[in-house]
């Protein structure tokens, strides 16, 4: 063998390694960061292309924006603020903008959570991939949330037994501003909440 030969050699080799240690490290870090984050809230999006919004867009790119959104598989239903697609790859990232602000609270609204975990269901069925993770973005703070196999087990139980009440009539709805504006069952899978803002009564 030639010396040319034994150092491209060598150098695929290190490079081979090089590759091998870097994946260890970010799958290192993925499996190893919070399932649920608390950070400044930041409106950029580097690396992602808005695929959808809840309001119509100016511009061609927006046709189909504001529209509402029907998962069969789930029976589910609703209007995302925002969903990204990574330009490079093919992850979908729901983002869900909140109004008020969270202050020193460690945790989202749990509303607020189980409704960004039933946009990860909704767009799975959708787009035919499973969301990694997803953003709550409140006025002042942000959540990172991840789509883990709790969550989504939690969100599935919520619209069962929400739908379960409905059925047979046990349990009592309270279709109030208060309890709804944090319900993920408002305009999903429960009519009360919906029928309570147009001015009916329950």
């Amino acid at each position: 063998m030639s010396m040319l030969e034994k150092i491209t050699a060598n150098w695929l080799s290190f490079g081979i390694l090089f590759l091998l240690i870097l994946l260890a490290v970010l799958l290192l870090w993925r499996t190893r960061r919070p399932h649920l984050q608390k950070q400044p809230r930041k409106d950029i999006m580097p690396g992602f292309t808005l695929i959808y919004a809840d309001q119509k867009q100016s511009g061609k790119k927006s046709e189909g924006f504001g529209k509402l959104l029907y998962s069969a598989k789930y029976d589910l239903q609703g209007k995302p603020d925002y969903i990204f697609k990574k330009r490079l790859g093919s992850a979908i990232v729901p983002v869900e903008l909140k109004s008020g602000a969270i202050k020193d609270a460690p945790l989202p609204h749990p509303g607020d959570l189980l409704q960004l975990a039933a946009y990860f269901l909704l767009l799975e069925d959708i787009y035919g991939k499973r969301p990694s993770y997803g953003w709550l973005k409140y006025s002042d703070y942000m959540f990172y949330v991840r789509n883990t196999r709790n969550l989504r087990k939690e969100v599935k139980q919520t619209m069962a037994d929400m739908r379960k009440m409905l059925e047979d009539g046990e349990g009592t709805p309270n279709a109030s501003f208060v309890t709804c504006r944090h319900c993920i069952c408002n305009g999903t899978v429960c009519p009360y909440g919906q029928y309570h803002r147009n001015g009916g009564e329950v």
